[in-house]
């Protein structure tokens, strides 16, 4: 069981999620729940259900995308209990550390006994990365 707040483990996750696409996935298996909910528009009508699929989405923005690194920049964050709410840009780049897409959004977060369970991502954009996942299966 975990002593870290939901907040300390939504900001510990933004700030190590990258730069490289292997800290993202060390990151997720370290604090993501084996079991969780992930939401965006992006795959909304077929949600991830487990960590194993995350791992799967990244490894697919990889191929994708040419996704190798990341880094994710919070400029407000609240929380209420378990669940974290951010308003975060997320920065997807090259091998070279080019900027590949940027994404503004909300995201929510609620998280359990140190891990995050439940997400969902809502984008100011919402047109966002639509073609580059239109492969998504």
């Amino acid at each position: 069981m975990s002593t870290a707040s939901p907040i300390d483990v939504a900001r510990d996750f933004c700030a190590n999620f990258g730069p490289t696409h292997g800290d993202a996935v060390t990151t997720c298996k370290r604090l993501v729940h084996p079991e969780v909910n992930w939401q965006s528009f992006i795959f909304n009508d077929c949600p991830v259900e487990s960590l194993d699929a995350l791992l799967d989405d990244l490894r697919r923005a990889r191929e994708v995308m040419g996704a190798e690194g990341f880094s994710i920049d919070v400029h407000r964050v609240q929380a209420e209990g378990n669940v974290v709410l951010m308003h975060r840009t997320d920065k997807i780049l090259d091998a070279e550390g080019k900027l590949l897409d940027t994404l503004d959004m909300m995201s929510m977060l609620r998280i359990e006994d140190g891990k995050i369970v439940w997400s969902r991502d809502c984008f100011f954009d919402s047109r966002k990365l639509t073609d580059a996942w239109s492969s998504r299966g």
